[in-house]
């Protein structure tokens, strides 16, 4: 099966990331299955793989340069 991953919400709690909800689509190779969904991850889970901060500073960082572009922050 193969599974796409479509969003991530981060879960919060007095600030801290403390775990991640993520959305997800997916079919068969015969395409005749198809699921879609979504899977909380507990902080440990995800702190292995990627740190929450480092994407935070990534989107804050282009959130800022298409501001200071004059561009919509929706923009791409």
């Amino acid at each position: 099966m193969n599974i796409q991953i479509t969003s991530i919400n981060v879960l919060r709690e007095g600030g801290e990331a403390v775990g991640l909800q993520v959305y997800f689509t997916g079919q068969n190779s015969g395409q005749s299955i198809y699921i879609n969904g979504n899977i909380p991850l507990e902080s440990g889970e995800f702190e292995q793989h990627f740190q929450i901060g480092e994407i935070e500073n990534i989107v804050r960082n282009k959130v800022v340069e298409r501001l200071l572009n004059g561009e919509s922050p929706a923009a791409q």
